[in-house]
């Protein structure tokens, strides 16, 4: 069998990456989404391609169906079991608001709890902090429970005691009563075995919430691969960057909440280790929002907390930053006439105005149309032609309304989603300790290198790298991630030479269960790579921070890992002040054969005739730009999965692995200095 096949599966389109692991050839992609039916845009993609079911070895997808799920309030109706006292904890959390910019909104209401005050009812047990068990629980009224719960259509079951951390044998035995009436139940201690009865509540609600949905989802598509071909094998992207089984996704679905920015944040380091650029801000432009993330040294961020619509989701996920400013954004005027561009996108369907498919409002797509950055006529992903005069009338009422003239409306509106975008590049960089000067912005999605250069110039980063189709780049990502899967347990003990003992061995024996685990799934496990994590404090905080730490890391090594890493995050160090161990976690990863990008052809034809021109700028095919080629800007570049916009002052030339490089004139100056200098080499600039 002798092709990979990565998906993404995106609000407004579902790319589709096909790797010939023979001819070293890579194939995209691009279907429009299915809103109500993910699955069958992941079939009719792998179905446009035209291969042969019986030569795909590996499928792997991205999917945002229980991010959607979640936002949505479309998941299963859900019962939770918690200890008697506990049972408004997920309803209290922490008492504030949990939402971006809500403080000073008077308005604000927040959004009611997953599971509803009826379907949340408490059982007579406890384990006390040391994990002693100083009331059992009650089997038999848990029996009752269950049939109440049956007989008032709850589909899901969350099981969440105090101190389950600790010793999960109560929660355990309430799991075994439970599954005899239903298949789908969620259990703390293996959702989330860490200190904190609100966070560990919280995930095990949303993982129950989303587990009828999710299963049914992946089950389905997993039968639908399998009928096409039962050798292939299909795995969904996790949001710490890894790879799940079908079982594991069933299982913990909630571990699948950023699935789809992952798999663009795992092509980006495999990009970065490729190219020899370590530092990136990655800034995936798609069709209904923006995500922006960092990779430093060739490594992603994971945080370990993420907020979404006032939901605590506490587990290892790709640090990001989500704006909703895409190509669909829907461009408004308020009342005060002050230009407003998104939340709300056009979507799929009906789409922007130029996609003729029944758009009639503005978005940033059409705005780029107006000013001449995406043709009229120009084919998208070979199933949409762009319709200038539609994108035209779609702004004109917004250009009346400010007595401007269409273009000038277009440019605001352009302008505008680039401040958004250019924020989100600060967050993750300043608002985290990093100058984002010190990194190259790696663009991709649908709409990514139309506005690169832009926020680029906005932030002051002077090097723009626009990878090979961009526009699936995503999808190429999910065949460049590692299966991966990981355990942690709770120590709160003093950082000293006994404590970082007794941690060693923890992890050591997570290290063992997770190769085993690999194992029993039928995965070769020669490949087996851990990674150890602590989550250390100083003493007397209520919050730590995650430090990765080698397998033979001393004392005096792993304080100051931790005390650079404070000291980055918040400024200074507490010197002296003792250090408490909260948390040891284990990710145990296994790699995949990535696919390899081609070298680029050198090239032996002039670029001085272009294909065409708009709005009096120079268009350039992609795949006829070789290696040796310069571009200066203005310019546009166009393929298959993406457009590229090179504003003036910038030019351009292809590198090693095929991506465009584009540079502000001051920078690609100095590195030419440089260069002929022998300080560096401009293979991996």
């Amino acid at each position: 069998m002798r092709y990979l096949a990565g998906l993404d599966v995106g609000g407004t389109f579902t790319d589709l990456t096909l790797y010939d692991r023979i001819s070293g050839r890579t194939l995209a992609f691009k279907v429009p989404s299915n809103r109500s039916a993910p699955d069958e845009a992941v079939l009719a993609a792998l179905d446009k391609s035209g291969v042969d079911r019986q030569e795909v070895a590996l499928v792997v997808h991205g999917t945002t169906v229980a991010t959607n799920a979640l936002l949505e309030r479309r998941g299963a109706r859900a019962a939770l079991v918690t200890t008697d006292g506990f049972r408004d904890v997920i309803e209290l959390g922490r008492t504030t608001r949990l939402v971006p910019n809500s403080l000073y909104n008077p308005y604000f209401c927040r959004a009611a709890p997953l599971i509803p005050r009826r379907d949340r009812v408490v059982v007579d047990e406890r384990v006390e902090a040391d994990g002693r068990v100083s009331r059992e629980l009650d089997v038999e009224a848990l029996e009752g429970l269950a049939r109440e719960f049956v007989a008032a259509g709850v589909e899901a079951v969350a099981i969440g005691f105090l101190n389950s951390y600790r010793n999960p044998g109560n929660e355990e035995r309430a799991a075994e009563v439970m599954r005899r009436h239903f298949k789908f139940v969620s259990t703390s201690s293996v959702v989330l075995n860490e200190v904190r009865e609100f966070e560990r509540f919280s995930a095990t609600v949303m993982n129950a919430y989303v587990m009828p949905l999710m299963a049914s989802y992946t089950t389905r598509l997993t039968d639908a691969i399998a009928a096409r071909n039962p050798s292939t094998s299909f795995y969904t992207m996790a949001s710490h960057v890894g790879l799940l089984s079908t079982r594991d996704v069933c299982a913990r679905p909630v571990r699948t909440i950023l699935s789809g920015p992952a798999a663009g944040v795992a092509a980006a380091v495999y990009l970065s280790r490729t190219v020899g650029v370590p530092d990136l801000i990655t800034y995936d432009m798609g069709g209904t929002s923006t995500d922006v993330a960092m990779v430093s040294g060739g490594r992603h961020s994971l945080k370990r907390e993420t907020l979404l619509d006032g939901l605590v989701i506490r587990l290892p996920q790709l640090d990001i930053e989500t704006i909703g400013a895409g190509g669909g954004s829907i461009a408004t005027l308020d009342a005060g006439g002050s230009l407003h561009v998104g939340p709300t996108s056009a979507g799929a369907v009906p789409g922007p105005a130029c996609y003729g498919r029944g758009g009639v409002r503005a978005t940033v797509t059409d705005a780029n149309v107006v000013l001449g950055r995406i043709r009229d006529g120009q084919e998208l992903g070979a199933s949409l032609s762009i319709d200038r005069g539609a994108a035209v009338n779609a702004l004109a009422p917004l250009a009346g309304q400010a007595g401007l003239t269409v273009e000038a409306m277009a440019d605001a509106v352009v302008r505008v989603a680039v401040a958004k975008m250019a924020t989100a590049v600060y967050e993750i960089s300043v608002a985290r300790g990093y100058d984002p000067r010190d990194f190259a912005l790696l663009c991709y999605g649908g709409a990514g290198p139309l506005h690169a250069c832009l926020v680029a110039e906005e932030v002051g980063i002077q090097r723009v790298i626009v990878p090979p189709a961009p526009g699936a780049f995503s999808a190429f990502g999910a065949l460049c991630a590692t299966l991966s899967k990981d355990r942690v347990s709770t120590h709160l003990s003093a950082l000293d030479a006994q404590t970082l003992s007794q941690a060693r061995e923890s992890a050591a024996a997570f290290e063992t269960q997770l190769r085993a685990e690999f194992e029993s799934e039928g995965v070769d496990a020669r490949a087996f790579e851990a990674e150890w994590q602590f989550d250390l404090r100083y003493q007397g905080q209520a919050h730590e921070l995650s430090i990765r730490v080698d397998t033979h890391a001393d004392l005096e090594t792993v304080v100051e890992a931790f005390e650079a890493a404070f000291e980055r995050e918040f400024g200074r160090r507490d010197r002296g002040r003792g250090i408490e161990l909260v948390n040891v976690r284990v990710i145990g990863r296994i790699a995949i054969d990535p696919p390899r990008w081609g070298t680029p052809p050198v090239s032996t034809t002039s670029l001085a005739v272009p294909v065409a021109h708009s709005a009096g700028v120079p268009v350039w095919r992609r795949e006829t730009i070789g290696a040796g080629d310069h571009l200066q800007g203005p310019a546009i570049i166009e393929e298959m999965s993406a457009t590229t916009y090179l504003p003036a002052g910038w030019r351009i030339r292809v590198g090693a692995a095929g991506e465009l490089i584009a540079l502000r004139h001051e920078a690609a100056a100095a590195t030419q200095e440089r260069a002929q200098a022998g300080d560096v080499g401009l293979a991996g600039v």
